[in-house]
C-alpha cells in the first residue's frame, strides 16, 4: 500500500506541476485578450465581450492557487491539506463543468455575438475612434467588414494589405480576394469555441480522475497517521 500511495503521490505531484504552468498560461491568455478586446475604446458593446477573457484569467487564478496548494500538501505529506486540496479540485472540476456545458449550450449565440462585434467597430470607424478597424484587418488578414466594397470610393487602407500604415499604397491585386472580417471572425471562434468545448470536456474528466486519486491519497494519509498514532 505504501508503495502505491508513493506512485499516486510522485503522479499527484508532476500533474500539479502541470497545472501550475497550465494556470500561468490561461492566465497569459485572458490578459492578452482582454488587452486586445480594450484596444477598441470607441465600441459601446464591448462589456459582454470581455466575459470569456475574463473567464479564462479567473480559471486560470483558481487552477494555479489550487495547484500550488496541492503541491504544499503533497511534499508536506499533510492530510488537512492534502483532504482541502481534493475538495478544491472538486469544486473546480463543478465549475469548469458548467463552463463548458455554457460554451456547448451558447456557442451559436457567441459566434453571433462576435460578428456583431465586427459591425459595431465598422460602424466606429472613424478617425476620432483611431480606425479601429485595423486592428481586425490585421489580425485576421481581412478587409473591410463584409468585403473591401464597403470601402466604396474610399482609399483601401494599407491595412487590407497587411501593413500597419494606413495611408500605405494597397495594391488591388491583395485586397480584391480578402474575406470581409465579419466572415474571418466568425470562422476564427467557430473553430475555436470547438476546440474551447472539447478540450474543457477532456480537463473535466482528467480532473474528475485528479479528485479521485488526491481522495485516495488522503485516505492512505489519514490511516498512515492513525497507524503511527497507534504505535
Amino acid at each position: 500500500m505504501n508503495c502505491l500511495a508513493g506512485i499516486v503521490n510522485f503522479i499527484l505531484y508532476v500533474v500539479n506541476v502541470v497545472f501550475l504552468v497550465i494556470g500561468i498560461l490561461l492566465i497569459v491568455l485572458g490578459s492578452i485578450m482582454l488587452s486586445h478586446i480594450n484596444q477598441f475604446t470607441g465600441v459601446a458593446n464591448l462589456i459582454d465581450t470581455n466575459t470569456i477573457p475574463i473567464c479564462i484569467t479567473v480559471l486560470g487564478v483558481l487552477i494555479f492557487v489550487i495547484s500550488f496548494f496541492g503541491c504544499c500538501g503533497i511534499f508536506k505529506q499533510s492530510t488537512c491539506m492534502t483532504g482541502t486540496y481534493a475538495t478544491m479540485i472538486f469544486i473546480l472540476f463543478i465549475l469548469e463543468l458548467v463552463l463548458t456545458c455554457w460554451v456547448f449550450v451558447n456557442r451559436s449565440a457567441f459566434v453571433r455575438d462576435m460578428t456583431a462585434l465586427v459591425n459595431t467597430v465598422w460602424d466606429e470607424n472613424t478617425a476620432a475612434n483611431d480606425y479601429p478597424m485595423g486592428v481586425l484587418e490585421l489580425a485576421f488578414n481581412c478587409c473591410g467588414d463584409i468585403s473591401y466594397l464597403d470601402y466604396g470610393n474610399q482609399t483601401i487602407p494599407g491595412t487590407c494589405c497587411g501593413n500597419t500604415n494606413r495611408t500605405a499604397t494597397c495594391s488591388s491585386d491583395v485586397y480584391v480576394f480578402k474575406q470581409g472580417c465579419s466572415e474571418k471572425m466568425t470562422e476564427f471562434w467557430e473553430d475555436n469555441t470547438n476546440i474551447i468545448r472539447w478540450s474543457g470536456l477532456g480537463i473535466c474528466i482528467f480532473e474528475l480522475i485528479v479528485f479521485l486519486l488526491a481522495g485516495a491519497l488522503t485516505n492512505c494519509m489519514r490511516q498512515s497517521n492513525s497507524g503511527r498514532n497507534v504505535s
